[in-house]
């Protein structure tokens, strides 16, 4: 018997809920982005896709996504500028944000400009599931520096 790779996580069915829960990907790759909604909705979960920051934003404006996933380098806007007009919006200031790039050096600008996470891409979807488990499952969001004081 072959098991899937997800199921070594444990059973995704127990993390959706009545409402399924919606991850925004915002990402340029049309390839890429095919295959992180294979694994999204294979998860039980609800994809909605953006393919640029100005696309991104009205998407979570309208869909309110459990979580986001994106790619630092966009075609209209920087990912880190992104992140600030979103987290400029106080109904969607708490959504946590996995941020992804090709490049490894970005992960500490991405996690001091306001993402909750980086993974380095390509990334193995493995990983990608483990971390958007996390984030499904996790308490709110303590601001950085009371996390700093807490720790």
């Amino acid at each position: 018997m072959v098991v899937a790779p997800l199921d070594r996580l444990g059973s995704f069915k127990k993390m959706v809920s009545e409402r399924r829960k919606t991850v925004l990907i915002v990402e340029k790759q049309p390839n890429y982005t095919q295959l992180l909604v294979k694994q999204i909705m294979f998860a039980g979960l609800r994809p909605v896709i953006a393919v640029t920051g100005e696309g991104g934003l009205r998407k979570a404006t309208e869909h309110h996504p459990d979580l986001i996933l994106l790619e630092l380098d966009l075609t209209d806007m920087d990912g880190l500028e992104f992140v600030s007009l979103l987290k400029e919006k106080s109904h969607l200031e708490k959504i946590p944000i996995v941020a992804m790039s090709i490049f490894y050096y970005m992960e500490t600008a991405a996690l001091y400009g306001g993402c909750d996470d980086f993974l380095k891409k390509p990334v193995r979807m493995i990983d990608l599931m483990a971390h958007i488990r996390h984030f499904l499952h996790r308490e709110p969001r303590m601001p950085m520096d009371r996390r700093l004081l807490a720790g």
